[in-house]
């Protein structure tokens, strides 16, 4: 479990988090308060980086034949009438999406580069509530990326959408990407980020005014700095959310065993500020998904793998020495993730509460949460899903 001032519940708010699976299995018990209660699906889990997004019309769409219509209280399965999303739904190929009455869109996570910063993606698009849908190449501008590294399909390099669309008052779209400039060739230090990662990746914005056709580099929000040496794999999986005083706040990942940065924007996206380490999230974090609450709090999904044990120079040399293709894993290259879900109180990005939803196993973690009722959020990673209940604020 997380370390005490993030799990206690009393050093949040009075009540209790209840969370209820909706796919069948057993109850496991988890160490921790007592007001802390969950109820787990079984495993093995048959399909990790799962994706699920929700319709106009409330609709929550999972991977497979499945949804939830009323509210995340049970799974039904698809009709003849719903979009046919195959295994389209997964973080390698619908990885964004916006939804609202009138227009669907989902990106695909990698967009590939020409010299020049001339990039071409694809992107599925819907204007009828779902009842059809288009698969189209698009456009993405980023001179100022130079002649970007493609890299090989099984290499994390490139540049990547990535989970988070926003529609600002005047129809503009913002989307959040990371990946790697022509510039940017810092290798990462440790094994384990090395495993990850080509090079050191910097979290970028984009922006559409023709509903997602063609996007054109706005800002950089955070990159790896030359002069920093650090365990890092850089600035990659990000999300961004609307606060409730108007600013954005973005969210980043920068490694398994680094923790997760936090910057603002006052000017939709224009520039941001220096990225810092929020209090009260865990030691390390992968895949955020960030939303405002209807209260004005927010809340923040992320998965975490099991910490090292020890000191970090002892976990590397364990790492390289048993993490090949073909060794024997060790108890100290432990590749288990649990799933976490954050709360900020006053809705500032700065001070958080963590509590696990789903305590560590063999899953990827990659999770989306959908606020779906006051105090109530549905929870999904990989094939599970939840139902949670926060205390009021």
């Amino acid at each position: 479990m997380l370390p005490a001032p993030q799990t206690r519940l009393g050093n949040y708010v009075s009540g209790f988090l209840l969370m209820t699976v909706l796919l069948a299995g057993p109850t496991v018990c988890q160490d921790g308060p007592a007001a802390l209660k969950v109820v787990r699906a079984a495993e093995p889990r048959p399909y990790n980086y799962a994706r699920s997004f929700r319709a106009a019309d409330g609709t929550i769409y999972l991977l497979g034949p499945f949804k939830t219509t009323d509210a995340g209280r049970k799974l039904v399965l698809c009709t003849f009438a719903d979009p046919h999303w195959g295994t389209l739904l997964n973080e390698g190929e619908m990885n964004t999406f916006f939804s609202r009455k009138g227009l669907f869109l989902a990106l695909k996570n990698k967009v590939v580069c020409a010299p020049g910063g001339q990039c071409t993606g694809t992107m599925w698009r819907s204007s009828d509530e779902l009842k059809s849908f288009q698969e189209t190449a698009i456009t993405v501008v980023i001179p100022e990326a130079g002649k970007v590294d493609n890299g090989k399909p099984e290499e994390w390099v490139g540049l990547f959408f990535h989970r988070a669309i926003i529609e600002l008052r005047d129809g503009v779209l913002l989307a959040a990407m990371y990946g790697n400039f022509e510039h940017d060739t810092i290798t990462p230090t440790n094994p384990r980020s090395k495993a990850e990662s080509k090079y050191k990746l910097r979290a970028f914005i984009v922006r559409s005014t023709d509903q997602g056709n063609t996007w054109r580099y706005l800002s950089t929000v955070a990159a790896p700095d030359p002069a920093v040496v650090d365990d890092t794999e850089g600035f990659n999986e990000w999300t961004v959310a609307r606060l409730a005083d108007g600013r954005l706040l973005g969210l980043i990942r920068t490694g398994h065993y680094t923790p997760l940065q936090a910057s603002w924007s006052s000017d939709e996206g224009k520039t941001w500020t220096t990225p810092i380490t929020p209090r009260g999230l865990g030691p390390g974090g992968a895949d955020p998904f960030l939303i405002l609450l209807s209260d004005g709090r927010l809340a923040l999904a992320y998965g975490e793998i099991v910490q090292p044990k020890g000191s970090r120079e002892a976990y590397w040399k364990d790492y390289s020495l048993h993490n090949w293709p073909g060794a024997a894993k060790t108890s100290e290259a432990d590749e288990r993730r649990r799933c976490v879900l954050a709360i900020d109180a006053d809705g500032s990005g700065r001070n958080w509460v963590s509590y696990t939803v789903a305590d560590y196993g063999p899953r990827s973690a990659y999770a989306t949460i959908f606020q779906v009722e006051p105090n109530i959020i549905v929870y999904q990673a990989d094939t599970d899903l939840w139902r949670v209940e926060l205390p009021p604020r």
